[in-house]
């Protein structure tokens, strides 16, 4: 009888092996939506790309990650949207239908992952945007996440800053007017500012940051006599910005937000003296970063940004929570990844103790001969 039972194990080992091999392990599919094409390629999705690139084949070299005890792959699924908001919701639309994605990274942009955040709410299915810090990507939404700090934490640090390190008193806004990003950190600014004790004497604004002359509103921040002008917009618009108002005479500090781009900006040399914050710099060193810095060089032969290391933390995140979840059901992953403590990542330690959104540091930095160099950490 004894060796009637070891054969029938023996035989149902055997016809699980086998199955297992006629039927391999589904690859854990994760969604990426990134700006491959368009204006922002060079500035975002490059560094989207690559890291998103290289947390994968890091994963599948490592034998991929176990989900109860068998190993998985992991297969991203590059979508361009192009920086356009009607893209990004068609392209995540796919994924999550089409695809069927067990999460989502990106986008980038807040303009861009508001409307898909949407989407991902209502598939439930989580998502987690590397470097959206509009508070409305994730308000309301229990499947959503985010890496950076938000608008409103960064808006409130600047102020502080301009108030309790530069001892601004006056302050102009300089902003696109018709971007919820820009919009809405300019509203903040002007309220810390106020509620610590400042004025805000000149409140400019443009429709597009295409815009190529800002002549007209330089001319009016200048006869308000700011001592910081705050310019929560992209540089394309920033740089002219400077420039102009230099040529005008206008010697305000200009104080920049994390959209402010350091490779389009350290030729400008108008742009010296200017404050700007950052989500993350390879040179702010912890030894989760520098072991990053080194990988990503040596895969790429450059150094990664900001967007590279909170696409980085986005997917090891992932990679934690289904390992912890043990299952590749989206509900089982939202729930381990809003379960998130004390996760050290590369961009600092992650928390998703109160919703989706970590409290996060606010890095200060100044353009000194042409290059950032850290002034200030603001702490939430």
């Amino acid at each position: 009888m004894l060796g009637k039972v070891i054969g029938r194990l023996q035989w149902t080992v055997l016809g699980a092996v086998a199955a297992a091999c006629h039927n391999p392990p589904q690859d854990i599919r994760i969604g990426v939506l990134v700006e491959a094409t368009g204006p922002r390629r060079e500035t975002s999705g490059l560094s989207t790309l690559q890291a998103a690139r290289l947390a994968e084949q890091q994963a599948n070299a490592s034998g991929g990650i176990l989900v109860g005890g068998i190993p998985h792959r992991v297969r991203i699924i590059l979508r361009d949207i192009g920086d356009q908001a009607d893209l990004a919701t068609s392209q995540a639309r796919d994924l999550l239908n089409r695809d069927s994605v067990v999460a989502l990274v990106g986008p980038q942009f807040s303009r861009d992952a508001i409307p898909v955040a949407s989407l991902a709410q209502q598939a439930q299915v989580p998502m987690i945007s590397p470097m959206s810090t509009h508070p409305q990507t994730t308000s309301g939404k229990p499947y959503v996440f985010r890496i950076a700090f938000t608008d409103d934490l960064q808006g409130r640090a600047l102020a502080r800053f301009a108030r309790e390190t530069l001892h601004a008193r006056r302050a102009a806004l300089l902003y696109d007017v018709a971007l919820d990003y820009s919009r809405n950190l300019s509203e903040v600014f002007r309220a810390e500012f106020i509620a610590r004790g400042g004025t805000v004497v000149a409140d400019q604004q443009f429709t597009s940051d295409r815009a190529v002359d800002f002549t007209a509103q330089l001319t009016r921040i200048r006869a308000a006599h700011p001592d910081v002008i705050f310019s929560p917009n992209f540089t394309s618009a920033d740089s002219l910005q400077v420039i102009q108002a230099r040529r005008l005479g206008l010697e305000s500090v200009f104080v920049g937000s994390d959209s402010w781009n350091l490779e389009s900006l350290h030729a400008v040399p108008e742009v010296e003296g200017a404050y700007y914050a950052v989500q993350w710099r390879a040179d702010i060193a912890t030894v989760e970063a520098d072991s990053f810095v080194v990988r990503y060089r040596q895969e790429y032969g450059s150094t990664p940004d900001a967007t590279a290391a909170a696409t980085w933390d986005a997917f090891q995140i992932i990679f934690a929570a289904i390992r912890r979840a043990g299952s590749l059901a989206p509900d089982s992953i939202r729930r381990a990844i809003a379960a998130t403590e004390g996760f050290r990542g590369i961009t600092g330690v992650v928390t998703y103790r109160n919703g989706g959104d970590p409290p996060k540091s606010v890095y200060i930095m100044r353009f000194v001969n042409g290059r950032g160099v850290f002034q200030q950490r603001v702490d939430p």
